[in-house]
């Protein structure tokens, strides 16, 4: 109704609220404007990529209702103590029936600046809490920039904030122009697709290549193709957990050598540039082997979505097949193989931030694929984080490959923390890791200039 007075005539109206209401419809355009805008890199369109039978699997809402900022202040809140009792009555006589750990999100169910406050886990479960060891906040959205946007496109703000961190490494040297991103961040809640840099583009896969190579083992055998024994399932593990190449060749000789693991997972439609034409050597120097994010992004899904088989075999069947992959997925390995998704970022001490991933490195190559799952206000919530670093040419790398890879690895950390603070921001939940930066890089994106990086 609102929008319809501001169209009607001027007439018995003030020249100040005609002006008013124009630049109040100018910037209602602009805003749906921004909405629309199309990904840069459209080689995986967030439409076609979300498996549409994944879709009521993965039936959840597709956006948190925005609140009455009156009342929201008391109705988010964090757990700041180590460990929390959730009582069924304000007072201690009566034993917990929960206990809360630190960084726990809270629905708050009474008023505020009370000794105790009743309060809503995410999963429905209501009781008391001392309320001196909770943080109530109020959920702050990203920037907007009502003006003209950049000549780049980009599917979500996040993507536009990677360009912008992308660019500023570039012209600050802190990167050279030869080492590109490939990147694929997907919400596994909507099944949105966030970012998606350089996803199709072929790269040295290194280890995270036997992610594929399990997948074709699990494949194999709940086809009754390999019968599985102790020392198989002993191989699996060291080649998943401790990235073994010993174990991992001989899987693949199991599977019946490199172009058989090919026809296998090609059998599936599941992969694209996925190619593998080489055991690993000793010395763990494989460049011939490779793979896309887009491809170990789509692997990521299935196994979430437990769909990894083919689905002519049981839903059960593809259940079983896709926990022991997400099992193997989260076992930790050894302490000197740190991802570059969690290990060192600044949201490495949350306890509640679940990771099942593999990473990998070879000279020009660094790379890491894993589903990063989050506690919120509204339940856990999940996405997908692909990224690859990759100097193509790779003997220009001067000096110490390892120290080549800590340089990356420092700059995919930066990213994973951006992705972090995003998801961690959309779904209302309480975040000071890589939120700073998400904003200024964001505010930097959106800045009426042309944005432009090398990738």
């Amino acid at each position: 109704m609102k929008v319809k007075l501001c169209l009607l005539p001027a007439k018995g109206r003030t020249f100040f609220l005609y002006r008013l209401c124009s630049v109040s419809l100018l910037s209602l355009i602009l805003f749906f404007s921004v909405t629309q805008l199309y990904a840069k890199d459209n080689s995986i369109p967030a439409k076609s990529q979300f498996d549409p039978a994944l879709t009521a699997v993965a039936k959840v809402e597709n956006s948190i209702p925005k609140a009455d900022f009156s009342k929201i202040f008391s109705s988010y809140a964090v757990v700041t103590a180590s460990a929390l009792n959730l009582r069924s009555s304000p007072n201690t006589k009566n034993p917990p029936i929960n206990v809360l750990h630190k960084g726990t999100h809270l629905l708050s169910l009474s008023a505020p600046h009370k000794k105790w406050l009743k309060v809503k886990l995410p999963q429905g479960i209501q009781g008391w809490v001392a309320q001196a060891h909770v943080k109530f906040y109020l959920p702050v959205g990203l920037p907007y920039y009502a003006g003209k946007f950049n000549s780049t496109p980009f599917t979500s703000s996040l993507e536009a904030s990677i360009l912008q961190y992308m660019k500023e490494a570039y012209t600050k040297n802190k990167l050279k122009r030869n080492d590109k991103l490939s990147v694929v961040v997907q919400d596994l809640t909507t099944g949105e697709l966030l970012v998606s840099l350089g996803s199709r583009k072929s790269v040295k896969s290194a280890s995270t290549i036997k992610v594929p190579i399990l997948h074709a083992y699990m494949i194999q055998r709940f086809k009754g193709k390999i019968i599985e024994t102790p020392n198989h399932k002993k191989l699996i593990e060291e080649m998943i957990r401790f990235s073994s190449n010993s174990s991992t060749n001989t899987i693949i000789e199991l599977l019946g050598g490199t172009e058989n693991i090919q026809r296998i997972l090609n059998n599936t439609k599941l992969y694209k540039e996925l190619r593998l034409l080489e055991t690993i050597p000793e010395d763990g120097r494989t460049y011939r082997n490779k793979i896309s994010a887009a491809d170990l992004n789509q692997l990521l899904l299935k196994i979430w979505f437990k769909r990894v088989i083919s689905a002519k075999y049981s839903a059960q069947t593809n259940k079983v097949a896709a926990k022991e992959m997400l099992y193997l997925l989260g076992l930790p390995g050894h302490a000197w193989l740190k991802d570059r998704i969690k290990a060192g970022t600044c949201f490495s001490a949350n306890k509640s931030v679940k990771l099942w991933d593999k990473t990998g490195f070879v000279k020009g190559v660094n790379g890491n694929a894993g589903i990063v799952e989050i506690d919120t206000p509204h339940g856990r919530r999940a996405y997908t984080l692909v990224i690859f670093m990759e100097r193509e040419d790779y003997l220009t790398i001067e000096g110490d490959a390892s120290s080549w890879s800590e340089r990356m690895s420092l700059h995919m950390r930066k990213i994973s923390e951006l992705s972090y603070a995003f998801i961690s921001n959309r779904y209302n939940s309480y975040n000071e890791c890589g939120h700073s930066q998400l904003i200024r890089y964001t505010k930097l994106a959106l800045a009426p200039r042309p944005l432009q990086a090398s990738l």
